[in-house]
């Protein structure tokens, strides 16, 4: 089945969940999810695309047409959710075709989903005064052109959602999803605190590299705040963005076809002739958390900013605003739920009850040079 859709069969499971991307993540649910997931995808299938020499190709190269113009690009789930269903769109042709034009500009397709996705319902809460609807592509084509050379409204779109909150202020910043300054990746998270909190403590922002924690929390329960799934949250990203990250390697063989994670350390002893034990590999992976969180403090406060838990905080609109469709209709995240589950990552991280790491958890990861530049910024803990 991988090798017929790979991540395109995500759209119909997220869909079932309750966290697909839709109308900028205002719900989890799209109607017309079937016209652009995995098992359409395959209608217009005609080959696999994936890395050099690797056996379970993730991509998928279809060919389409739209205007009478036949052309090809590539899907996978994410490029298709943010140009799909988070703005509207329920047709894989010109979703594809908005995909093929973001790629051949060097638009990143997640971003852009969400600029497109905050621009429609800024549109429709009459806040711009730009004509804008869901579904629109021919808008949408219009607008990664006006983006990509800067003319016009995409000189402001260009920025990205937190500046163009920043830049319309208001109540705009409800509706602009992102963590740190990146975009949400394409999971809605009304009803997933884990996946949030993934989202919030990622170290580039709202991204699920680090930590695709849904399906885990799926298995978990949904409503559960609770310290176990903080703990199977921080393993997770020790090994994602810890182990697989400093080695280069894919997440996949690991993720779908349940290859033993003590593989790894046998390919990392053939590559270096050292041996590696799990303690050295999770010491590794939360010196590497907290060296990145060390970088962000540090240039927060350098600047002016200040740091606090509002930066690991995801957006507004899931504390606020239940889902209303769907089987999970109803849902939204608890504050207080949250704010639990990220003292319990801070105490599991060794940082403090603002994120920032402690004197003793530098000392204990062997990056106490450290101490003394942070230091220059805020007092730390001990």
């Amino acid at each position: 089945f991988w090798l017929r859709q790979g991540t395109m069969s995500t759209i119909e499971w997220a869909n079932t969940n309750s966290c697909l991307p839709t109308h900028n993540f205002r719900e989890g649910v799209f109607d017309n999810a079937s016209m652009i997931g995995g098992n359409f995808m395959e209608t217009i299938k005609v080959r696999q695309k994936g890395c050099p020499y690797c056996e379970i190709p993730c991509g998928n190269i279809v060919r389409y047409e739209v205007d009478g113009v036949l052309d090809e690009a590539e899907l996978d789930y994410e490029n298709v959710a943010m140009l799909g269903s988070n703005i509207g769109l329920g047709d894989l042709h010109k979703v594809s075709d908005l995909n093929l034009k973001a790629d051949l500009y060097g638009l990143d397709t997640i971003s852009l989903g969400n600029v497109l996705g905050l621009t429609t319902e800024l549109s429709e809460k009459k806040i711009i005064s730009d004509a804008i609807e869901w579904g629109d592509y021919k808008k949408f084509k219009e607008l990664i052109e006006d983006i990509t050379y800067r003319r016009g409204l995409g000189d402001l779109l260009a920025e990205g959602v937190r500046y163009i909150a920043y830049k319309l202020g208001g109540d705009v910043y409800k509706y602009a999803m992102h963590v740190k300054g990146l975009e949400v990746s394409a999971y809605d998270c009304h009803a997933a605190p884990g996946m949030a909190l993934a989202y919030g403590t990622s170290p580039i922002g709202a991204h699920h590299k680090d930590a695709w924690f849904i399906a885990t929390e799926i298995k978990m329960g949904r409503s559960l705040y609770s310290k176990e799934k903080v703990e199977r949250l921080v393993w997770m990203q020790n090994i994602r963005g810890g182990l697989f990250e400093s080695l280069t390697t894919c997440r996949f063989p690991w993720l779908e076809t349940s290859l033993d994670l003590e593989y790894y350390l046998k390919f990392l002893y053939s590559a270096t002739g050292v041996r590696f034990s799990w303690d050295d590999i999770y010491t590794v992976a939360n010196r590497i958390y907290t060296l990145i969180r060390s970088f962000w403090v540090r240039e927060y406060i350098a600047e002016g900013r200040g740091w606090s838990t509002l930066m690991d905080t995801p957006p507004a609109r899931w504390f606020e605003e239940p889902l209303t469709k769907g089987s999970l209709a109803g849902s939204k995240l608890s504050i207080d739920g949250y704010k639990q589950m990220l003292n319990w990552y801070y105490e599991l991280r060794g940082w403090d009850s603002n994120g920032v790491p402690k004197k003793s958890t530098l000392y204990n990861l062997g990056i106490s040079e450290i101490i003394p530049v942070l230091e220059r910024f805020t007092k730390l803990s001990e």
